[in-house]
């Protein structure tokens, strides 16, 4: 969020409910990814591992430590590597330490550094891959805490239990009744408030001493009960152990269970939200990872699957007519293009190199990303809006004879059904969720905008 010149940017992740797109893109090895982890690499490992990973130093060779540049490295799958990093690894001449300091994207980018100083490595096991991808998406629970966590089940003491009477009776009463009957005119609501000594069978959360806490601290949508999240905590667990103890009958009380710990856990492990920084280091941020969003968006096309009857001539005849005026002759960026618009601050074009991983994907798929990119609110949009589909597969094929990413990727099939086939086969798990950039940047220099996109695949300006 941005105000008064100040933007609250995370820049640590701690893998506490991280999402799917987020790790995907985390574990995809781009080039920056493993430029970032040889610098992580020589801060953090070389002490141990030696320079460039060649092999272990006096210190490293002390405490057991290898060098991974041809050596037979026993966890060598990106996320053995990473494990490691994360947690530690015992193993029998010590231990690896575990380098919670490192933020979360730094130890994947040290990580695929490490993995691509190794010859060979070793496949991982399905069950790490999943215990890993579980703990980023769900978070990681850190055990002491968790040992403090196990202890909010049970009452701390007497005392306890007469502080959260009078919590109750302040808070409580006015609806639930002085013993929790519920017989007073607040508790005719609809529905009708809860007699704690009724049987529990349709509580909404449950009567565990976290399903009570969880009730308190949000309250339940669409009935009178009100969310208490505004006392503290100790109030709160004095609240939910009077209640169990002195209000619920004993054969209604269910025990807490290990999910709810964990969740619970996995919550209070998370680390603390990021300082404020201001918007001029933020947008230096964004332009710093510029690149790799582009090395992303192009891997998430897929691989340019073409067909084995395009006509190459006949595609560059059609690019030159409609595309080499703004992306030149072989796909290189050229000036931008404009400005347009009535009133400052105009709106410029600046369009990206066009690559063979520009048009990944079927030429159906080009066509799609094309049409409904930035061309289509071009004033002078150009003649692609109108080309069939035998001058899109040609098109596409031309394109994929330039220099540049994804050349080694190209694929040549007999028909679409084949090649919409190979593409679900082939890259059904990578994200490709920034396909449609069409969201206008401010070039700060001359007050023009950037438009995202090029004139033939969607590509965002990689300045």
């Amino acid at each position: 969020m941005a105000a008064g010149g100040i933007v609250t940017l995370a820049s640590t992740v701690y893998g506490q409910g991280i999402g799917q797109t987020t790790l995907d893109r985390l574990t995809m090895g781009t080039p920056q990814q493993v430029d970032r982890g040889e610098e992580v690499f020589d801060d953090q490992c070389a002490e141990c591992h030696g320079d460039q990973g060649l092999e272990a130093t006096e210190i490293g060779e002390g405490l057991g430590a290898q060098g991974f540049v041809d050596t037979d490295v026993e966890r060598s799958g990106l996320y053995s590597i990473y494990d490691v990093v994360s947690f530690g690894y015992e193993y029998e001449d010590g231990q690896h330490p575990a380098f919670e300091n490192l933020r979360y994207q730094d130890r994947w980018a040290v990580s695929h550094y490490t993995q691509s100083l190794i010859d060979d490595p070793q496949p991982d096991s399905q069950e790490l891959i999943d215990r890993v991808r579980r703990q980023a998406m769900e978070g990681v629970c850190d055990p002491d805490i968790r040992e403090e966590v196990g202890g909010f089940a049970r009452p701390e003491s007497d005392e306890q239990i007469t502080a959260g009477q009078d919590i109750y009776d302040a808070q409580c009463a006015s609806c639930h009744g002085d013993d929790g009957r519920a017989d007073v005119p607040a508790a005719q609501t609809d529905p009708p408030a809860r007699d704690f000594h009724e049987p529990a069978g349709d509580w909404t959360n449950g009567t565990s001493p976290f399903a009570i806490y969880e009730t308190l601290e949000n309250g339940i949508e669409g009935t009178a009960m009100a969310a208490y999240g505004h006392l503290p905590d100790e109030e709160l667990w004095a609240l939910v152990h009077y209640v169990r103890e002195e209000l619920i009958l004993e054969g209604e009380l269910e025990d807490v269970t290990e999910d709810e710990i964990d969740a619970v856990c996995r919550s209070m492990s998370a680390p603390p939200a990021p300082d404020p920084i201001p918007i001029d280091r933020a947008v230096d941020f964004v332009a710093d990872d510029a690149e790799q969003e582009r090395y992303v968006r192009l891997l998430g096309y897929g691989d340019p699957v073409i067909q084995d009857d395009a006509d190459f001539d006949r595609g560059q005849d059609l690019f030159s007519q409609s595309c080499a005026s703004c992306h030149g002759a072989e796909g290189q960026a050229v000036d931008s293009i404009g400005p347009y618009g009535k009133f400052p601050p105009y709106l410029s074009i600046e369009p990206g190199q066009l690559v063979p991983a520009s048009v990944g994907g079927t030429y159906e798929d080009v066509a799609q990303r094309v049409i409904y990119s930035a061309h289509a609110s071009l004033p002078d949009r150009p003649t692609v809006a109108s080309y069939s589909e035998n001058d899109w597969r040609d098109l596409q094929a031309w394109i994929t004879t330039f220099d540049g990413e994804g050349s080694d990727r190209v694929r040549t099939v007999s028909d679409i059904d084949e090649a919409q086939q190979y593409l679900v086969d082939e890259t059904d798990d990578i994200d490709d969720t920034d396909d449609d950039d069409t969201d206008d940047d401010v070039d700060d220099g001359d007050e023009e905008s950037d438009a995202d996109d090029d004139d033939n695949d969607g590509e965002p300006d990689d300045q």
